[in-house]
């Protein structure tokens, strides 16, 4: 007797909290995907977890090679990843760096027998030149691979004064 035929793999997308909180989710490539929200600040992580129901939560701290080695190996048990979307600020270089290593680091769960999309969304910041030299020298390599990176910059965050810079009744 023949088995039942295996369900067809749902797609696997991974997004650090910060990208979840720019983005709109319609951009995420299937409605039946498998959502991984991957980050390690506890409110980011818990607005997370109330924004995005069903989303698998994978407290992971990108700046840490552990930390990206088990997020490697819980996407490879689910078969390998097919979406990422990455958010930071460009003008701090440990994000960037952290982003550059993230890539590297999930470059083999990328590798699909369709097209994988990675997406890297930065405030413009200094940092950011040396994300598109990596990139630039990157891309010919993942373009082989059906690697498709995107880099998309927006303009600094204001950031709400620090409410401690003013002296009480001044101004």
């Amino acid at each position: 007797m023949a088995s039942p035929p295996t369900p067809p793999r749902r797609p696997v997308v991974l997004i650090n909290a910060e990208a979840l909180f720019r983005i709109d989710l319609e951009r995420v490539d299937n409605a039946d995907a498998v959502l991984l929200v991957a980050g390690s600040q506890i409110v980011d992580m818990t607005l997370a977890e109330l924004a995005v129901p069903g989303a698998q939560m994978i407290w992971t701290d990108f700046r840490q090679s552990s930390s990206l080695g088990r997020l490697h190996q819980e996407i490879d048990a689910l078969g390998g990843l097919d979406q990422m979307v990455l958010a930071g600020d460009g003008a701090r270089a440990e994000v960037v760096f952290s982003m550059m290593c993230a890539l590297l680091s999930l470059l083999p769960a990328l590798r699909r027998p369709r097209q994988a999309q990675v997406t890297l969304m930065l405030d413009d910041g200094p940092a950011v030149a040396n994300l598109q030299e990596f990139l630039t020298r990157l891309s010919p390599g993942l373009a082989q691979h059906g690697i498709l990176v995107t880099l998309e910059l927006s303009a600094p965050q204001m950031q709400p004064p620090h409410l401690g810079a003013r002296q009480l009744g001044r101004p």
